[in-house]
């Protein structure tokens, strides 16, 4: 069968995609090797919105990072997720900690993340009573957050879905190669597709479907 873009991977990375892409005039399939969507990484993480600080400055991960942590409360709000913005402290027991904290502080600074300061043992204690009451200082960073990556999977397929694109579950991609006019042929456990674009969504199986056609 013939499709625009195959997407290989229901993950978290497959299913926004698929999202995307199925608000354009195009024919979409999403195939999956598992029995349902978010069956790998994604629904075994830790939930965690990074606020940004820990990336390297000036690189692609520090600018996407900030800018994605921005765009979670209304995907969120507009898919039904529940999200929450705790914070987070990164708690430093001694003046060497301190160093490194401080150290995290201007990465935070240099990528723009919003809100990030340090913090003392008695502002540390008054937020959260629970911290170990050796903590000396803290860098906190009130654009951390928390998501459930299962049910956001879940509700971005479903939109998807709801958009045009087709999921194909429990039908692992066995060959992918070049066609003669350009194309590629996706051959899996069950079909053959000829598609315009592949996109590799596969989370730790990626490297499997990178050699199919590197090789």
């Amino acid at each position: 069968m013939d499709s625009d873009i195959i997407i290989v991977g229901a993950g978290v990375v497959g299913c926004a995609l698929a999202r995307v892409l199925s608000r354009y005039d195009c024919n979409v399939v999403v195939l999956e090797k598992a029995d349902d969507v978010a069956e790998g990484t994604s629904k075994a993480n830790s939930g965690i919105v990074h606020a940004g600080f820990d990336a390297h400055p000036g690189s692609l991960k520090a600018r996407l990072n900030v800018e994605g942590a921005a765009m979670y409360p209304a995907l969120c709000e507009e898919l039904g997720v529940p999200y929450s913005r705790p914070g987070a402290l990164v708690l430093g027991f001694s003046e060497e900690d301190r160093a490194t904290l401080n150290n995290l502080l201007a990465q935070a600074q240099a990528n723009n993340v919003p809100g990030c300061r340090i913090v003392e043992h008695d502002e540390i204690l008054q937020m959260e009573p629970n911290t170990n009451p050796a903590v000396v200082c803290a860098l906190y960073a009130p654009t951390s957050a928390l998501v459930s990556p299962y049910e956001m999977t879940c509700a971005l397929a479903d939109s998807a879905a709801e958009n045009g694109a087709e999921f194909v579950l429990s039908n692992p991609v066995l060959e992918i190669k070049p066609t003669s006019d350009g194309n590629w042929l996706v051959i899996t456990e069950r079909d053959e597709y000829k598609t315009r674009a592949v996109v590799n969504c596969a989370g730790i199986g990626s490297g499997v479907l990178h050699n199919m056609i590197s090789t």
